[in-house]
């Protein structure tokens, strides 16, 4: 992509998180080679290439965020060596994935998890029933989230600007010093120090399986 110095690189499922790492700090997105059934159109566990081709390949366009890619790459070689994998992959999870970003027209979808499913993206815009946090690094690292249903926090940036330079500018080690001890925040729970936009009514009952 020569707007941003990244290329796509098809693999057959998922990589190890070494070889993924690689990949990312080094402008290299892995994309599945393989496609859903029509009747997993909505949720398929394992990214395929719908979900990398059409979710996560425009992004990469965006020079700031192809830049946030690349220093997650860097900073998951890091997590790795400080036994914080769980704590970076729920900031991959909540941003590339699920992630909202607050604009002049209002809330707006950039995470792949809810762009390659129709429901979840009206579900994530319009719906009631979930939760939608101003973005908290610390917060968002030691939030629980669910893989098999729609995500009961959304959590919300207010500029890719400020995503990079959060991410850029945090010393992690430190970091997770701090963090590894404290317990996990369940899924939907409000914090008192939350930046609520929306506080969801919890009251829905939609499997993805």
């Amino acid at each position: 992509m020569k707007l941003t110095g990244w290329q796509v690189v098809a693999v057959p499922g998922l990589v190890p998180d070494e070889v993924f790492f690689d990949h990312m700090a080094n402008r290299r997105f892995v994309a599945g080679n393989f496609i859903r059934r029509p009747d997993q159109l909505d949720y398929l566990q394992e990214p395929d290439v719908f979900h990398d081709v059409f979710g996560h390949v425009p992004m990469l366009a965006d020079p700031v965020f192809a830049d946030y890619l690349a220093a997650y790459g860097r900073g998951g070689v890091r997590a790795m060596e400080l036994g914080a994998l769980k704590q970076l992959g729920r900031l991959y999870w909540y941003t590339v994935e699920f992630g909202l970003v607050q604009e002049a027209e209002g809330l707006r979808i950039y995470g792949a998890g809810i762009v390659s499913s129709s429901a979840e993206s009206r579900f994530a815009l319009d719906d009631p029933s979930p939760n939608r946090i101003g973005f908290d690094l610390r917060r968002v690292m030691r939030t629980e989230y669910r893989i098999d249903d729609f995500q009961q926090n959304y959590f919300v940036i207010p500029s890719f600007d400020e995503l990079l330079r959060v991410t850029i500018e945090t010393d992690f080690a430190p970091l997770y010093e701090e963090i590894l001890p404290l317990p996990d925040i369940p899924v939907a729970e409000i914090l008192p120090e939350d930046d609520v936009i929306t506080h969801g009514t919890q009251e829905y009952a939609h499997s993805k399986r």
